[in-house]
């Protein structure tokens, strides 16, 4: 298993761990939240600490409330954090997740990751400000709204993040915030990284507010999201609709209401970056009971929803005092069983999560007490047979799982020895070792351990729990500098279910995995779950990639290249759709990273830490065709970016590594729309052009075998760049490595593995955290649009390149074309945040950080760089560089 973490502080809250599903790990204590990064889990902080300061500071002073809905919390709290959520993948820039925190102040602040993996998290959103000045509260409430209500209505009690909801033509899935204020409603937000909107709001019960010391009770509890499903009917919008439950606790009852998503009718492409907030809409259903607890004074205590249906149903679990209720829902909310497990429990329940199992019609609930107890429940919904039994274990800290029953393999065999390392590896087992560590340690003969939170990696495979460990027979006095949390790790036994479940290994009865794109399953969770396995880790990398081998292309002679199709509307999330949810693209993408993995002792893995894996050549190739087919707009003749972008795939295309029909003849069809729109001299280039296609159909007649034409590729290779010119010496850089760019004197600057162009600037790039692969980031789409500006400012017409046009190399320096000889012009590169409005008297216009004109087109590279916001290669988030790094 992976090594304990230690870090230097106590929760003071249950549920106070979180695992995203970028796996990134989130602890929560007082006043800030610990964020443990995949990579070795080098700590940063989202610290509140800053806006506290600046809240005592800034904020106007307000007389308190009356008795009777007075809160210490939001009159007296200082604001510490109470519970953690992150959201789904992809509402972050780069696709990755956000956190969102709960204060003590009954206040919830959104947080975003910084510009690289390693700064503190900032606060994007105070969601209290959007409560107070929102407008579309009911008007009978707002006819008679008095300072009361407006302050209940602000409190927030509870809050959860839906899973990701897909829409046809849509690039990124959208996600909603569901919030419990002390005004008895549910508020939704619609929140990605750049936007921020109420999109509904609802009563939760049907009740009275109750406003009496001692006796109000005023909002719902334990908050928790289904999966989302897609709405099916006869009407044509209802192919936009997807509907997912709320659950939620009140009054020892448990309620689930309908939440139907749509987009509104109309064009459903949009172009990259576009967050229109009026496009999403929200509806709230009827309620429903599905449950309830021993009374009306036994609230539930704790609720969450499996990920997945199972044998056709949604599964929802929800805690309360003495055992655990299990429901089988119904895509019409209907409950189709219900089972109780007893537990005994009366103490804070610390940690809730659900796992896949080893059966695709089973699941696995695993439940931790703040005392150390634990519960692990193995579920199958009832069915008409019952072939299948639900069982329930419950560990109270003596180490039960060890008595496991065992397989018949010799003693003292390896398979013996397996089996043994995989009980003990189980989370339960490594808790009670630890604690037994513990009392070893200070020479005690008994202990307690307290658990702060449990939580299930994004595969489901490994179970990380946040504890500490104390003498229960003396006194224990504990300063700042002794107090200390170890997170340990664990497994269970369902691990090998998770990655079947997940797509990586083949699932029976089928031979082939399923594979996921990166989208829904980041690279980084991927590797930190096989490195968490230690020294099991190569056993299980040799069966992932021996499952990803049976992948193959249906057309295994040409990679399927012929199907490539692009829509015109929507270049961004077509790009997004044939380059990264192509299941054999993904599993190349999951073998690069395999490659990344570092282990002597496995010839597999025998590879030098800091060699950069290697490339695919199925990647590159659709990368090219897929680049190459988009339909070219105005908006791109006009890029000077977007030109040197497709004379760099083209001129990749035709280097001789592909003997493939379609590779070869769109990069001659851009060299034609080069010659004859832009008015670039390429007849060097339609000359290899030709040659590589006669050398096709040389092949295609069987007339040789693609070796005799080596010697031919080799001469052709090597030729000068026409657009990319050294900054240095203004000589052409030539074309000979898919790495390297290299003038004819030598100068060398590395390419992006994305379009292939230098990069001389390295403000203007990010960087894959898996593979260590740099491309050019979207910071160059404000660089291009200024230099645009400056040039239509300067007399310039800011439009195409002619016969004496000039290309901007990225790095502030521009390159004339013309047969007079290179020309070079310097400018200022500014930062990252250049705000976009210093351009607004140049013919192109910003959205979202995307270059588009006047007429709303967007132009290819803002496509390709916003469209393609994971690398291509392995499937890795991007960081932008900065001087930290």
């Amino acid at each position: 298993m992976h090594r304990d973490l230690r870090l230097r502080l106590f929760p003071n809250h249950p549920n106070a761990l979180s695992w995203s599903r970028d796996g990134q790990l989130c602890v929560i204590a007082s006043e800030t939240a610990q964020i443990l990064v995949p990579n070795n889990l080098k700590p940063h902080h989202a610290s509140l600490r800053t806006h506290l300061l600046h809240s005592i500071q800034t904020s106007p002073e307000v007389a308190p409330a009356d008795a009777e809905v007075y809160s210490i919390g939001d009159e007296q709290g200082p604001g510490y954090a109470r519970a953690a959520a992150w959201s789904p993948l992809g509402v972050s820039e780069f696709r990755r997740c956000i956190l969102g925190l709960l204060t003590t102040n009954h206040q919830v602040k959104v947080f975003v990751p910084g510009w690289d993996p390693w700064s503190d998290w900032v606060i994007r959103y105070d969601l209290t400000k959007y409560l107070i000045e929102y407008s579309g509260w009911d008007n009978d409430e707002l006819n008679g709204e008095d300072e009361t209500t407006v302050r209940m209505r602000v409190r927030t009690r509870s809050f959860s993040w839906s899973s990701g909801v897909s829409f046809p033509a849509r690039r990124r899935a959208e996600s909603l915030l569901a919030v419990a204020n002390d005004n008895l409603q549910i508020v939704l937000f619609r929140i990605t990284h750049d936007h921020c909107s109420i999109a509904e709001f609802f009563k939760g019960v049907d009740l009275e507010i109750v406003r009496k010391v001692g006796q109000r009770e005023t909002w719902v509890s334990c908050l928790a999201w289904s999966p989302w499903k897609w709405v099916r009917g006869g009407d044509e919008g209802d192919n936009h609709k997807s509907k997912a439950f709320l659950a939620y606790g009140f009054r020892g009852k448990t309620y689930i209401c309908p939440i139907t998503v749509s987009l509104e009718s109309g064009d459903y492409s949009c172009s990259p970056g576009d967050h229109d907030p009026g496009r999403l809409s929200a509806v709230a259903g009827n309620r429903l009971v599905v449950g309830n607890s021993m009374s009306d004074v036994h609230l539930v205590s704790a609720m969450t929803w499996a990920e997945e249906e199972i044998s056709g149903c949604l599964i929802l679990a929800y805690a309360i005092p003495r055992s655990v209720k299990i429901v089988a829902i119904n895509s019409d909310g209907g409950v189709m069983s219900t089972r109780e497990f007893v537990n005994g429990f009366v103490d804070h329940i610390a940690g809730f999560c659900f796992t896949p199992s080893t059966s695709p019609s089973r699941v696995m609930l695993h439940l931790a007490s703040s005392n150390g107890r634990a519960q692990i429940i193995d579920y199958t919904p009832t069915s008409g047979h019952m072939s299948e039994k639900s069982t329930s274990h419950i560990t109270e800290g003596a180490g039960d799982e060890q008595d496991v029953p065992m397989s018949d393999a010799p003693p003292g065999s390896r398979e013996e020895e397996e089996e043994l390392r995989a009980i003990a590896s189980r989370w339960t087992n490594v808790l009670e070792e630890r604690k037994q560590d513990y009392m070893a340690e200070h020479d005690l003969s008994t202990c307690t351990s307290r658990v702060y939170g449990i939580a299930a990696s994004p595969m489901g495979g490994i179970i990380a729990v946040a504890c500490s460990f104390h003498p229960n027979d003396s006194l224990q006095y504990i300063t700042a500098s002794k107090e200390m949390t170890k997170i340990v790790f664990g497994t269970h036994h369902g691990w090998e279910g998770a990655w079947q479940r997940r797509g990586l290994l083949a699932e029976p009865p089928s031979d082939e995995p399923r594979v996921p794109s990166p989208v829904e399953i980041s690279s980084e969770a991927f590797l930190f779950e096989i490195e968490c396995f230690g020294s099991r880790s190569a056993g299980i990398v040799d069966r992932i990639w021996r499952s990803l081998d049976k992948v193959h292309f249906q057309d295994s002679n040409g990679w399927d290249l012929e199907s490539i199709s692009i829509d015109g509307a929507g270049v961004d999330a077509s790009l997004a759709s044939n380059l990264l949810a192509k299941r054999e693209l993904n599993a190349l993408r999951y073998k690069c990273c395999l490659q990344t993995l570092s282990d002597p002792a496995n010839p597999r893995l025998s590879l030098l830490i800091n060699a950069p894996p290697k490339e695919y050549p199925e990647i590159i190739a659709h990368t090219i065709c897929n680049i190459l087919s988009v339909p070219r707009n105005s908006a791109t003749e006009k890029s000077n970016l977007s030109i040197r972008i497709i004379y760099s795939l083209a001129c990749i295309g035709i280097l001789g590594l592909y003997n493939f029909r379609q590779v070869v003849e769109l990069a001659r069809k851009a060299f034609l729309w080069l010659s004859t729109k832009v008015k670039v001299d390429v007849r060097t280039e339609l000359e290899i052009s030709d040659r590589r296609i006669s050398d096709v159909e040389v092949m295609e007649r069987g007339e040789d075998d693609g070796s005799g034409l080596q010697e031919i590729r080799d001469r052709d290779k090597g030729f000068a760049s026409r657009l990319e010119k050294c900054a240095l010496c203004d000589q052409g850089m030539t074309w000979s490595d898919l790495r390297v760019a290299e003038c004819s004197l030598g100068h060398r600057v590395s390419r992006c593995t994305l379009t292939f162009l230098p990069m001389k600037d390295y403000k203007l790039t990010k960087e894959c955290m898996v593979c260590k692969r740099t491309v050019l980031s979207e910071a160059i789409l404000v660089h291009e649009m200024e230099n645009n500006g400056t040039s239509k400012n300067d007399g310039g017409d800011g439009g195409g390149l002619g016969d004496e046009g000039e290309m901007d190399d990225g790095g502030g320096n521009t390159t004339s074309t013309s047969k007079a000889g290179p020309t070079s012009a310097s400018s200022s590169s500014r930062g990252r945040g250049a705000a976009a409005a210093s351009s607004s008297s140049s013919s192109s216009s910003s959205q979202g950080g995307v270059v588009v004109d006047r007429g709303g087109e967007s132009t290819l590279a803002a496509s390709i760089l916003t469209g393609l916001d994971v690398c291509v290669h392995c499937g890795g988030r991007y960081w932008a560089k900065s001087e930290g790094l």
